[in-house]
């Protein structure tokens, strides 16, 4: 029985002295990890957009490819040309914008077109004489060179979304409104006689007529400015970081009409232009910048 307790003694007494080392030793898990810390990985970066390095300032060179308008002239001999028959014309632009995401833009862009003929060249025809202008009633033979020119300037607010591609490609689309100025000039020149048996046989002057011949000339021009309206697509490559080129379709329609007149022997002649639809293509190079 001694011998039983003198154990149980001395087995409680060597735990006693086990369980502080053990206590030692089990303080803490990196102790048990040889003393190594367990790394804590770092958040992600939040994207950030640069809201001061998205301006862009552009020029370009295009053409009216084709022109769907209403041309119509008080005097049914004037060669007046039909919008299918208008030449092709170059067009000059200046642009600047800012991109409101990496995506959406606006952008004020101004073009110009130098003039472009409605009427031009000489033309032989007889009329009657106009009350006021020579004796009514009486055919006049005319000789007349009368020239018509339309010029225009376009100042567009656009809203543009690029379509992201991943690529250094970048196709748009976009529309806009704004103001089209457009001016006409006019130059004339007129000869009418009733009396030139030789390029107007057959036509002689009655015998009451006191005007049998009459010239005249001038020249004026009008300005107008209508709301414009249009809508635009195209294909954006990155040459660099900070430098795009831009090729891109546009389809310009303009509200209203504007007329000019020029004086005939057969009474006021007035040439009006209105409902003009044009299509537009444009290449040009944008720079970004800080």
């Amino acid at each position: 029985m001694k011998s039983t307790i003198v154990w149980i003694a001395t087995i409680f007494v060597m735990a006693s002295g086990v369980a502080p080392a053990m206590a030692a030793d089990w303080g803490g898990v990196k102790d048990m990890g040889g003393g190594v810390p367990i790394p804590v990985p770092a958040p992600a970066p939040v994207p950030t957009y640069d809201a001061d390095s998205d301006w862009y300032i552009g020029l370009s060179l295009g053409g009216n490819l084709s022109t769907n308008a209403t041309i119509t002239d008080s005097d049914p001999n004037m060669p007046v040309k039909d919008s299918s028959d208008i030449a092709m014309s170059p067009t000059f632009g200046l642009m600047f914008g800012r991109y409101i995401t990496p995506s959406l833009r606006w952008e004020v862009a101004i073009d110009y077109t130098p003039n472009t003929n409605l009427i031009d060249g000489t033309m032989k025809y007889t009329t009657l004489g106009e009350p006021g202008t020579a004796n009514a009633g009486q055919e006049y033979g005319v000789f007349r060179n009368d020239t018509v020119k339309l010029s225009r300037t376009t100042a567009l607010f656009n809203l543009l979304y690029d379509i992201p591609t991943g690529t250094r490609f970048t196709p748009y689309l976009g529309g806009g409104v704004g103001i089209s100025w457009r001016r006409l000039e006019r130059n004339y020149s007129e000869s009418a006689t009733c009396n030139d048996p030789t390029n107007f046989p057959g036509l002689i002057c009655n015998g009451g007529t006191t005007i049998s011949s009459k010239q005249q000339s001038g020249s004026d021009s009008k300005n107008q400015i209508n709301f414009a309206a249009a809508v635009q697509a195209g294909v954006a490559t990155d040459l660099t970081d900070s430098i795009v080129w831009d090729n891109g379709w546009q389809m310009l329609w303009e509200s209203g009409g504007i007329s000019i007149d020029g004086d005939s022997i057969s009474g006021n002649n007035r040439l009006t232009f209105k409902d003009s639809v044009v299509q537009q293509f444009r290449s040009g190079i944008r720079i970004k910048f800080d």
